[in-house]
């Protein structure tokens, strides 16, 4: 037989057969079984204690694997049960398949992530704009290739706006827009007062909406 003296704070790199075979749910006699039919019989340390040396059998970080393995193979003992010993190399492969998992589902996020940016991306417009917006902004704000005499044409197609871009009144009632008066200098030094069309911000995901049924 092999002896090898090691210290007793040394001893966390190896297993007795009774630590092996409590951590395995095996018997003592399993381990020892195992150990022999691979070669491992003579494999003998003294651990030396504060108490003195004491002779005792002990596998290796190898040796306990090679154990684990063929118990694994021939006794068909639960994963969950055999899985409590890992040598450094097979936590290595886990941490690396964890790593693995990890990055395949940041990438799904990240993917996820940019199908609903672009209604993220119109929330925050809406929420960001002031509390109401003329037609020409609400054309920037929709970013949807339309300007704002088309968005006014579109609006009196669908027979939102009147001939003169005012809102019927439903549309107003139901807080689509709201009808503001605004004063100009004319030339002559004549002050006039006309009306002015505003999308509220529940307006402009209204039109949105249109927009976007009017694109399928």
């Amino acid at each position: 037989m092999n002896e090898l003296i090691i210290a007793e704070e040394e001893a966390g790199n190896f297993m007795t057969t009774k630590a092996l075979a409590e951590v395995l749910g095996v018997s003592e006699r399993t381990i020892r079984d195992t150990a022999t039919a691979k070669g491992l019989e003579g494999t003998f340390h003294t651990l030396q204690t504060k108490g003195g040396k004491q002779s005792l059998r002990v596998f290796s970080e190898e040796e306990a694997t090679i154990i684990k393995m063929e118990i694994q193979k021939h006794h068909n003992l639960q994963s969950r049960q055999i899985d409590t010993v890992t040598t450094a190399a097979e936590e290595d492969q886990m941490i690396a398949q964890a790593l693995t998992i990890l990055q395949r589902r940041i990438q799904d996020a990240n993917k996820e992530i940019e199908k609903l940016k672009p209604a993220a991306e119109f929330a925050y417009q809406i929420c960001s704009s002031k509390d109401a917006i003329d037609i020409g902004n609400c054309a920037k704000v929709l970013n949807r290739n339309i300007g704002r005499n088309n968005l006014f044409e579109f609006l009196r197609n669908k027979k939102i706006l009147q001939s003169d871009n005012i809102p019927y009144q439903k549309y107003i009632d139901s807080g689509y827009f709201r009808v503001i008066e605004t004063k100009y200098t004319k030339p002559s030094g004549e002050t006039k007062i006309s009306l002015k069309t505003l999308v509220l911000q529940k307006g402009v995901a209204y039109i949105n909406k249109l927009l976007k049924e009017k694109d399928c």
